[in-house]
């Protein structure tokens, strides 16, 4: 018997061995299509689940530690208002919803005794502000995701356990544009915060130009005012006829968080609308103009203007930091307001004394609505948005700085020696 050729049996072989590994890869490769359109096809599904949800925010979490991109403003409804309380919301004047802490029984009327002076008074500039160079992160990238998820926790944890409370928070780095926001896209009340939004704007439109900050404005009886007149250090100060710089309106507005002056900043803009559509070109996520239904703290529910989301101030705040850093002459003198506001911030218990907190409190007693937005200049600057709506100020206080400690721990954390 003929033995088989060696050459050709060891040819046949390989000859097998290539059909199995030929016939494995093609199996391997079907797997992973597979794979790949079954994945497809979940994601699909999971993001039609979610448009149901959240139409403009595909892709976009409402609780998320990574960047954001620019979201579009969504389209709300415009139902009737259901509630009482929405109906006083409504038929409150533009301006006043603008300027904040409306309260239903303004003050007497303050008249000229003969012995005011009318005249401007001279304002004088404090020293410029400058941010102090930043320390040197200890933490790696992963830490700080660790750290930052702990804060997370923490807030989450501190909403659980007051449910008596409506909590809203939005925390941006300012060197590196990492961000952390809980319920920040919720519609929550700014009251007089909206003197950042509305100072960015108007700076930005007189950049390089002096000349109207020189422009007088004269307090006098308007029947817009007279809601704001309790929350007004004008209206508490002087009498009808008192003239005033237009850099001095500016101050108050951000420094005295002065309602009047608020009012008469929009008004030299040319109103609300002129100014919201400025604002919204910066951060229109909620824009102040559109009513939108909500339920506040003790579950009432209204449907009015006057609300944006802690996204749109972290926002605001984001954008006047960049711009001081490459521009500071434009805003500098918003930036020297925002440091020495006479109004305390709840946040000053929660840093370090001599810890330079650029903020303003926005109040609406009526609503129990407290908005902190600050730039803390700790050892990085962040923007800070703490939004609560609480039965007293004290509480509100109080969680203000409860989670401003929170955030103060996170970055020690990621600095600590």
């Amino acid at each position: 018997m003929k033995r088989p050729n060696p050459t050709f049996l060891k040819k046949a072989e390989g000859i097998k061995q290539s059909r199995k590994k030929r016939t494995l890869i093609i199996i391997l490769a079907l797997l992973a299509v597979t794979f790949v359109i079954v994945f497809i096809s979940s994601i699909a599904s999971a993001q039609d689940n979610y448009r149901l949800m959240f139409p403009d925010l595909i892709g976009a979490a409402s609780t998320t530690t990574t960047a954001y991109v620019r979201y579009q403003r969504p389209v709300h409804t415009t139902t009737e208002t259901t509630t009482e309380a929405t109906t006083m919301a409504t038929t409150t004047q533009p301006h006043a919803i603008l300027a904040a802490t409306a309260t239903p029984t303004p003050s007497p009327i303050n008249t000229d005794d003969g012995e005011q002076n009318n005249y401007p008074e001279p304002f004088t500039e404090d020293r410029n502000f400058s941010f102090k160079p930043m320390g040197i992160q200890t933490a790696t990238y992963q830490e700080r995701a660790v750290y930052l998820e702990e804060l997370k926790e923490k807030v989450v944890a501190y909403q659980k356990k007051h449910e008596d409370l409506r909590i809203c928070f939005e925390l941006v780095s300012l060197s590196s544009g990492e961000r952390l926001g809980i319920d920040e896209l919720d519609p929550v009340v700014p009251a007089g915060a909206m003197a950042i939004p509305a100072e960015i704007v108007y700076y930005n439109q007189i950049a390089g130009i002096t000349g109207p900050l020189s422009q007088e404005v004269v307090y006098q009886y308007s029947t817009d005012i007279e809601g704001l007149r309790s929350s007004s250090y004008i209206a508490k100060t002087y009498g009808y006829g008192k003239a005033f710089y237009m850099r001095t309106i500016l101050n108050y507005a951000i420094a005295k968080n002065d309602t009047i002056a608020l009012y008469y900043l929009v008004n030299a803009m040319g109103g609300q609308d002129e100014v919201i559509k400025s604002v919204d070109e910066i951060s229109g996520y909620i824009s102040y103009n559109d009513s939108i239904i909500y339920q506040d703290y003790r579950g009432r529910e209204y449907r009015a203007p006057g609300t944006i989301s802690c996204y749109d101030m972290g926002n605001f705040l984001s954008y006047l930091y960049r711009s001081f850093i490459n521009n500071s002459q434009v805003h500098q003198r918003l930036i020297n307001d925002m440091a020495s506001s006479e109004i305390e911030s709840p946040l000053a218990a929660a840093f370090p004394s001599g810890t330079n907190i650029l903020h303003v409190l926005g109040r609406n007693t009526v609503r129990g609505a407290y908005m902190e937005c600050s730039i803390v200049d700790y050892n990085e600057p962040v923007a800070l948005v703490i939004y609560v709506e609480a039965g007293t100020p004290e509480a509100a206080g109080t969680a203000i700085a409860t989670i401003g400690g929170y955030t103060k721990t996170f970055i020690d954390k990621c600095y600590a020696p």
